[in-house]
């Protein structure tokens, strides 16, 4: 009965991780997506840690093509 219990709580802790990282990796993604930051260098660490998770560069991505400073319309 106690292996279960332990088992339990592993679980969940590891279930706590996962769902925290995903909702910061999401938040930094929104975060960079409003300001029109993609194009450039991250901004902060939290986006830089972001875009590494996701596997996403600049890639040869020129910034004078993307808008800055204005949000998006359609």
């Amino acid at each position: 009965m106690a292996g279960v219990v332990v088992a339990m709580a592993v679980a969940l802790f590891l279930g706590g991780v996962v769902a925290g990282v995903i909702a910061v990796v999401a938040w930094s993604v929104h975060h960079e997506d409003r300001r029109y930051t993609l194009a450039g260098d991250a901004p902060n660490a939290l986006s830089r840690g972001a875009r590494r998770f996701n596997g996403v560069g600049r890639r040869g991505l020129d910034a004078r093509y993307f808008p800055t400073g204005r949000r998006a319309t359609a």
